[in-house]
This record gives C-alpha cells, sequence and structure tokens, in this order.
C-alpha cells in the first residue's frame, strides 16, 4: 500500500480533493491532503483544479510528500454568476473575476470586505452611519448587487451595504462580474454583482477552528464543520468577531463593533438528477462611533433564508428556490458611552423572493431564462405611514451560441412593478477565443436602479437644524448604458488582463433644491458618466505567485463636469507570495490616488480632497503540522495616516492567529 500527503507548494497547507492514480487505481485526498492507494511502487500522477499536474515516483515504505505549484489562473474553476449556471471560468461570456478560498485566506480579512480589497479598481468606501462597502466602475455600493449564493441580501443603510458584516470564514469562493447584470438580476446591478458563495458539505467528515487576536482590541472565533453521508450532506460555520473599531470609518476615537454568526446549510442528492437544499444566515451586530461629544449606536440583525429544489435531466435543468432576507437595524445615540434603552429609530427591511430558473438546449445554444417574484417590505420610524410594501414581477431570457471560436450571448429582463411601472434591460455579449489562450469580451447593455423605500417615501425633519427631507413616490428607475471591452491571455505561468468601460447614468436620485420651508425632496435629477481602465498580470515562478494590477477611472456629472465625490482616478496592487524556510510569506501593496471629497453645490467647484496613499500590508503563514497553522500579519506596515478621512483607516494594525483542522 503507498500512502502521502498532497500540500501546496507556497504554503505548506494540505490540499483537500486532489487525485492521485496510479496502474489504473485513483484515491482522492482528504480534507488534510492524506491518501492511501493499494497500488505497487511506480510513477504516481497528482492533479489538482488550479495547480499544475505533477508526476512523481513512489517508493514502498515511505511517506510521498507532494507539492503542487498553482496555476496563475484557474482556467478550468466551476463558476456559476456569469449565466446563473454552472460553467468553467473560461467559458464564461462577461468577465469574471474570482477570489477562491486560498485568496480568501492569504488576504488575512476576517471579513468580506477586507477580502475584495485586493481586487482591481475597488477602492474604499465608507458609509454613515458605519459602513464599508464595494465600488465597481466607478459605482458604489448602492449600485452594486450584492448576492449570498445566488440570492439578494437586504441590509442597506443610506444606501451603503456594510461588507464587513459578512465574516470571511464561511466563504468558499467569490465571484465578481463588473458592468450592468440587470438582465440577470434586476435591479441595483447597474455596477456589478458580487456573488458570495458559502462553503458546500465535504464529501468526508471535516472541520476547523479559528482563533486570531490583534491590536485595537481585534478578537475572532470561528469554526467549521461538515460531513456527508449517503445523499444527506451538512455544513455548519458559527463564529464570534469584535474590535475597536467601526467599519468605514476614518479614526477609532469610542469606536466599537461586536458580532456574531450561524450559518447552517443541509444538502440532499437524490436520484434522478434531483437535489434539494436549505440554507440559513444568522448576524447579529452591535456598532458604536462619536461625532464630536455624541455617541451613536446600531444594534443591527441580519437574517437570511433559502430553500431550493433542482432537477436535472442532461443539458436540462429546472430549479425553484424561495428565499427571504431581513435587516432589522436599531439607530440610538448618547452623550455617554452607552443608549438610553427607551430611545432610537428602528428600520427593518424585508424581502421576500420566489423565482424558477431554467437551463436548456436552443437549436444551436443553450438558454438561460427565469421568472422571478418580489415582495418588498419595509417597517420604519421616519417613512411616511410607517409600513410600506412593493411587489414586483420579473421574467428574463438569455440565448448562448458558439460558432467556432465566437460565441455569443444575447439577453432581456422585462420588469413590473406596482409602484414606477416598467423596465426594459438588454444586454449583448460576446467572447472571441482564437486560440486557448487568448480571448476577447465585449459587451453592451442596460443597467437600473428602482427607488428605495426611503426615496420613495422617507419624512424626515430635523427641527434644530432647521430642515426636513421628504420622499417623492413618483420617482423614476435610474438608468446606465454600458459598453465593455476587454482581452485576456492566460499561461500555465502568466496570465494578463486588459479591459476598458464606459457607463452613461441618466434619472440620478438626488436632492433638488429645497423649497421655501427648507424641505428638500428626492428628484431624478442626475446624469453622469464612469469611465476607465483595468489592468491586471500575474505570474508563477515556481512556488512563488506574483500579482499586479492598475485601474484608471474618470467619473464625472455629465451636465456640469464636475468629478464625481470619493473616487480616486488611479489605484494600483502589488501582490506577491513565496516559501520560505517552511513558511509562506505574502504582502500587498495597495496605492489610491488623491479623491475629491467635497464641493460646492452652487458652483460644482472641488473644495477639500482626500490626500493620496499607498498601504503596506504584510502575512506569515506556517504549517506547523498536517492539522495545525500557525499565522501572524500586519496591515499598514509603514503606518500610513492620509490626511482627508479616507474611510477605514486607522494606522498600523498587528494579529496573530491558528487554525486546526481544514
Amino acid at each position: 500500500m503507498l500512502r502521502g500527503r498532497v500540500v501546496d507548494g507556497g504554503t505548506g497547507a494540505g490540499l483537500a480533493g486532489a487525485e492521485v492514480s496510479a496502474a489504473g487505481r485513483r484515491a482522492v485526498t482528504d480534507s488534510a491532503g492524506g491518501w492511501w492507494l493499494q497500488a505497487v511502487p511506480g510513477t504516481l500522477r497528482v492533479r489538482r483544479l488550479g495547480y499544475a499536474p505533477r508526476d512523481v515516483t513512489a517508493r514502498a515504505g515511505e511517506e510521498i510528500r507532494v507539492q503542487l505549484d498553482p496555476l496563475a489562473i484557474m482556467l478550468d474553476a466551476v463558476i456559476v454568476t456569469a449565466a446563473r449556471r454552472e460553467q468553467k471560468l473560461a467559458d464564461a461570456i462577461p468577465e469574471v473575476r474570482l477570489l477562491t478560498r486560498q485568496d480568501v485566506e492569504r488576504s488575512g480579512g476576517g471579513d468580506v470586505s477586507a477580502v475584495l480589497a485586493q481586487v482591481t479598481g475597488n477602492q474604499p468606501e465608507g458609509g454613515v452611519p458605519a459602513g464599508s462597502g464595494v465600488l465597481l466602475q466607478g459605482l458604489g455600493s448602492q449600485r452594486v448587487l450584492v448576492l449570498l449564493d445566488g440570492q439578494p441580501l437586504v441590509g442597506r443603510i443610506n444606501g451603503n451595504f456594510d461588507l464587513s458584516r459578512l465574516p470571511s470564514s464561511m466563504v468558499d469562493r467569490i465571484e465578481i462580474v463588473r458592468g450592468p447584470q440587470s438582465t440577470l438580476y434586476g435591479s441595483d446591478a447597474m455596477g456589478g454583482v458580487v456573488n458570495i458563495l458559502t462553503r458546500a458539505p465535504a464529501q468526508r467528515m471535516a472541520g476547523s477552528l479559528s482563533v486570531v487576536g490583534g491590536t485595537q482590541a481585534r478578537r475572532e472565533l470561528s469554526g467549521n464543520a461538515s460531513a456527508t453521508r449517503g445523499r444527506l450532506g451538512f455544513s455548519l460555520d458559527a463564529g464570534t468577531r469584535s474590535e475597536a473599531l467601526a467599519p468605514g470609518l476614518e479614526g477609532d476615537d469610542g469606536t466599537q463593533a461586536r458580532r456574531w454568526n450561524v450559518a447552517p446549510r443541509l444538502q440532499w442528492k437524490g436520484g434522478e438528477g434531483v437535489s434539494v437544499e436549505a440554507a440559513g444566515l444568522v448576524i447579529g451586530e452591535r456598532q458604536r462611533y462619536r461625532t464630536g461629544q455624541l455617541f451613536h449606536f446600531g444594534d443591527n440583525i441580519q437574517l437570511a433564508a433559502r430553500l431550493g429544489m433542482a432537477w436535472q435531466r442532461g443539458a436540462r435543468r429546472l430549479a425553484p428556490t424561495i428565499s427571504w432576507t431581513r435587516f432589522d437595524h436599531l439607530s440610538r445615540a448618547s452623550t455617554s458611552g452607552q443608549p438610553a434603552s427607551d430611545s432610537g429609530q428602528r428600520d427593518v427591511q424585508d424581502v421576500l423572493q420566489a423565482e424558477v430558473t431554467y437551463n436548456g438546449p436552443l437549436p444551436g445554444g443553450l438558454l438561460d431564462a427565469g421568472l422571478v417574484l418580489r415582495h418588498d417590505a419595509i417597517r420604519a420610524d421616519r417613512v411616511r405611514g410607517v409600513t410600506r410594501a412593493l411587489d414586483g414581477v420579473e421574467g428574463y431570457a438569455q440565448g448562448s451560441w458558439s460558432v467556432g471560436a465566437l460565441s455569443l450571448s444575447p439577453g432581456v429582463r422585462v420588469s413590473r412593478h406596482a409602484q414606477w411601472g416598467n423596465a426594459v434591460t438588454p444586454r449583448v455579449a460576446a467572447l472571441l477565443r482564437p486560440s486557448p489562450a487568448i480571448a476577447m469580451r465585449a459587451s453592451v447593455g442596460a443597467g437600473y436602479r428602482a427607488p428605495d423605500f426611503k426615496e420613495l417615501y422617507l419624512d424626515f425633519v430635523n427641527a434644530a437644524a432647521g430642515y426636513a427631507v421628504a420622499g417623492n413616490p413618483g420617482l423614476r428607475p435610474e438608468h446606465s448604458l454600458n459598453a465593455t471591452l476587454g482581452v485576456e491571455a492566460v499561461g500555465s505561468r502568466f496570465y494578463g488582463i486588459t479591459s476598458v468601460y464606459t457607463n452613461r447614468l441618466r434619472d440620478f436620485i438626488d436632492f433638488g433644491a429645497p423649497d421655501a420651508g427648507g424641505t428638500y425632496t428626492y428628484q431624478n435629477i442626475g446624469r453622469g458618466v464612469t469611465r476607465g481602465l483595468d489592468v491586471e498580470a500575474g505570474w508563477t515562478p515556481r512556488r512563488a505567485r506574483v500579482e499586479m494590477g492598475y485601474a484608471w477611472l474618470d467619473a464625472f456629472d455629465a451636465a456640469t463636469s464636475a468629478p464625481l465625490l470619493g473616487r480616486s482616478r488611479h489605484s494600483a496592487h502589488l501582490t506577491g507570495s513565496l516559501p520560505l524556510r517552511g513558511a509562506a510569506v505574502s504582502g500587498t501593496l495597495r496605492y489610491t490616488g488623491r479623491a475629491p471629497s467635497r464641493r460646492n453645490d452652487a458652483t460644482g467647484a472641488i473644495t477639500a480632497w482626500r490626500d493620496a496613499f499607498t498601504r503596506a500590508d504584510l502575512r506569515v503563514q506556517v504549517p506547523v503540522s498536517s492539522s495545525l497553522r500557525l499565522s501572524g500579519g500586519v496591515d499598514n506596515l509603514f503606518d500610513a495616516r492620509p490626511a482627508g478621512t479616507w474611510p477605514g483607516f486607522t494606522g498600523r494594525r498587528m494579529y496573530a492567529g491558528a487554525t486546526w483542522g481544514r
């Protein structure tokens, strides 16, 4: 009998799911990378998705340790976001940025926001109340759709979705599709889609436990357990996090954030291509931050539940899904470090969605189609009537045809909502692959964002400041028109991706001029343009890895030519990892150019800027044994403190941690 272990050549961590074969026999590695095989000594072939295959010579009586080197890019990885069905990354017609579990661990981030910071073109975006969002193609969190396992997550405060609320411990991978995706996903996807995919049940019993501690009172504890028995699989992620910071805010005066999370998942696979899956997520959060002498408090509960079934026979797949998500936000204030128990304003948001998707053959191609029934509701003290609800129905269809090296995918979505009427969002995308190593992608598509409840029905009076804000039930959806062109070159050790884009936006929702009584009202008044260039490249010399990226962004008001606030024209990053004396050392250097932060509303002139800054992060991972890994790192190594209130900057931060299991 032969036995051994397969590990990542860069980190030394065991690789689950690697295939070891010899003389017609094969074995698959367990959660720690271990394997055994009833075969005679000789040549072994070792393969795993995302790694270069390797042949080794096996000798009887020895434990065979095989190191696999990662490929530059995982073209064979299976993704689901680009077409709402499983397909290889190489076959996706729109450009998809994939962050794997290894990327998540390499970042050292405890939440999704910290992980996404490594994506080219994603700039820091804060929010008040506290939050940390994402910016894609110059469009901020309010216009980027966040999905959890393909289903929408509610939970925006003043338009901003706080991605730091979501723990990275439960993430298997993140798929990012830039540019308007309203054809497949509807409202809020004008800038793109971020699909956070959680861990599926493992084929064998597996579990892990991680602890992290660091400066500014960072404390994290997370665990995962999963297994499959027969046709039934389960997984459970749970954890708690705390730190003396508030996400998305500059500074740490009086700040605090505490969170806990539980995410169960059940999966049953029956016969004849039938499967059923149920999953849930509960996150509890308490935040505190300070403005002047006043402390602000946010108590939040994030809930999500999903029940889905899939039937597949050959190329045909039918999948009905019901999902529900709720965000319960209580906002309070006090002059002391504790809120008054009977104070505050509550905001409860709900989305209930029923969806049926169909994937199947067309003459010469494939069809991806679906029907969505959606119910949105809000109960908020500042909304006129306190309780409001909106119902809508949407249908979409997208075809894909390939002729030789060319693939073409036209699609359209038709949306009907009771409050604001109809929206039609078409898109045409094309992929030309003249060789396996070269891909050229192009798309032209429309996007839209429906007005939210507060823009429609807000009823707020600030008597002390002498103004009021009123919603406008007559608002129309925002619309965009996007064109994107990209070129990709990929080898086993190198990849390079370049894309250019332009977005033309109309009917932006913003405040109009106040009336004689000082009341501001939301109106469709804005027009804007965002256009830019993204360049990414990577190189994997043996077990090392180097990645770099640069983004140029031009974002301005189409009527006045004034730049849009909070957006840097230039940003870049350089990331490298290197095995060193049994440890894996990785570092990231990020540059963000200066950005306008305030302007004169009368003249459009910029009156304040955020300074440019360069941030360096360093991380070390040390595998002690097959089941124990130690890690440590420093964020903002050189203690950069740029002027201009960049969100999330609080000086140098250090941390250390340990992980048991896999």
